[in-house]
């Protein structure tokens, strides 16, 4: 296992171009463009003049190995030069890595990035057919046929659901964040704070997002902006009380124009924290969609996990939220906790598929360094079965006429895989396609969210992000939406001169 490797190019930039690529095969390995002490490999790194052919050679433990990868015209996949450039070294380094050194090649080849339907989206833009899509992926950036046939897929059903420019310029999407959990799950990286340490301050964070809420409301009303989707998340939002609950949908709802058709989800994570009278809240809301997330269906693995609820609590949950007449309800399940195996995640699978939920999400495992299993490391299921599970669980879906409909992917991530969204037809997440794509503008409200602007000239994004402390974001409430308000009135300028 190499744990060290030094690049040596003319381009001081090329060993951070390639570090995310070699730490598919050598996790955590560190790259350097020089200075390491004693490292494992030298990677060279040359380019003729004309820059038509890299030529990549690998030296380690007394072997050389090369590989010359042909530079081809930007042309071929639509990107900018400097950008062709270096997918060019990526997709060299692949090769030489795989075919020279018995690794088993990554499904997604070079790609290491969160949102490879984008590329895909890039190319339809520029009316690239399926086909030549498919082999553009497989040949220029190393995709098997599987993964480019997946990814193709998913963002063909994804166009009809895309905004145009013009729409882009007036629907919006909200995201409401809910930081605390009843307990945090240990493979869990987000801002998310236990109600047993921190409920004190829950309280009074409600009534700051409320701040936050009515402080953006007033401008994007006076500004024309309807609101296609909300998405409640968090953390756990149905650990509020009914009280709080229906507080925090009514300032939603008066302070944002939201269409009539809009879809409205509630993350209801935790079975245990749902009731008859929460659903009955989230009805008179008109909520269109609530997640109920086991995980896994296995007793032990819930034990394990951190997770203070029965499998018999998730099929009750699921049950009183179909009686409650919520129209679709999401179910995630995680492949890759720990001591699970085929066998234990076709119980899941089976479990699951009898409740028929209208959506699934599948996740690989990825293990964040905020994480409790970071620091205490994690027994994960065999190699030999890794990939199998992944191919096991959507094989599942697909059978059972669940359609897969968004896809991203984290580092670190169990079996080089990827987290599917999955729908029965005419059930998708609409929230889920704008966030991923990133074509729509996305606000978000309270701790740790992010707010995406979307320029409708050529897609790009401005980002702006809250505290992910809950008293930083106290303190600074007024600056916060000083600062949203002063980047949207920009970006309603720009958008209107297009």
């Amino acid at each position: 296992m190499m744990k060290r490797i030094t690049v040596i190019s003319q381009d001081p930039e090329d060993h951070r171009v390639l570090t995310d690529l070699l730490r598919i095969y050598f996790p955590r390995v560190m790259v350097g463009g020089g200075g390491l002490e004693e490292p494992d490999a030298f990677l060279y790194i040359e380019r003729d003049k004309d820059e038509k052919f890299f030529l990549v050679t690998l030296s380690y433990e007394g072997n050389v190995c090369s590989h010359t990868e042909k530079i081809s015209s930007p042309s071929l996949t639509g990107e900018d030069p400097l950008n062709h450039r270096k997918r060019t070294l990526r997709l060299a380094v692949h090769k030489l890595l795989t075919r020279n050194l018995d690794l088993t090649p990554s499904p997604w080849g070079i790609l290491t990035g969160v949102r490879p339907t984008k590329i895909v989206h890039r190319l339809m833009d520029q009316d690239f057919a399926a086909g030549t899509i498919r082999e553009i992926l497989i040949t220029e950036y190393g995709l098997s046929s599987n993964k480019a046939q997946l990814v193709t897929g998913i963002a063909r059903l994804q166009r009809d659901f895309l905004l145009t420019k013009e729409e882009a310029k007036r629907f919006i999407s909200i995201y409401v964040g809910i930081p605390f959990c009843p307990t945090r799950c240990h493979y869990c990286s987000f801002p998310a704070f236990s109600l047993k340490r921190w409920g004190h301050l829950l309280d009074p964070y409600l009534a700051g997002l409320e701040r936050e809420i009515a402080g953006m409301g007033a401008f994007l009303k006076e500004h024309g902006f309807l609101v296609q989707t909300v998405y409640i998340g968090g953390g756990t939002p149905t650990l509020l009380t009914a009280e709080q609950l229906d507080q925090l949908l009514t300032c939603i709802t008066e302070n944002f124009n939201l269409i009539p058709a809009r879809e409205f989800t509630v993350e209801g994570g935790r079975p245990d924290t749902i009731d008859d009278e929460k659903l009955g809240i989230l009805k008179k809301h008109r909520i269109t969609r609530l997640s109920i997330n086991p995980q896994t269906m296995h007793p032990e693995t819930l034990e394990l996990i951190g997770r203070k609820h029965t499998t018999r609590q998730i099929a009750d949950a699921f049950y009183l939220a179909k009686e409650s007449g919520i129209p679709v309800i999401n179910m995630d399940l995680i492949i890759g906790l720990p001591g699970e195996n085929l066998d234990i995640l076709r119980e899941t699978l089976a479990q699951v598929m009898a409740l028929k939920p209208e959506n699934i999400t599948l996740h690989a495992l990825a293990v964040k360094r905020a994480a409790y299993y970071s620091q205490e490391g994690i027994e994960l299921p065999h190699h030999h079965e890794d990939r199998e599970m992944m191919e096991l669980a959507q094989k599942t879906l697909s059978e059972a006429g669940y359609i897969p409909y968004y896809l991203y992917r984290q580092k670190e991530i169990f079996a080089q895989g990827e987290n599917v969204g999955y729908a029965l037809p005419g059930q998708v997440c609409l929230y889920n396609i704008q966030m991923m794509e990133e074509r729509q503008t996305i606000l978000g409200f309270g701790v740790g969210s992010g707010s995406k602007l979307v320029k409708v000239q050529d897609w790009t994004l401005e980002n702006i992000y809250n505290p992910k402390d809950i008293e930083v974001y106290l303190n600074r409430l007024e600056a916060i939406i000083a600062q949203k308000v002063d980047k949207l009135t920009s970006f309603v300028y720009n958008n209107c001169h297009v």
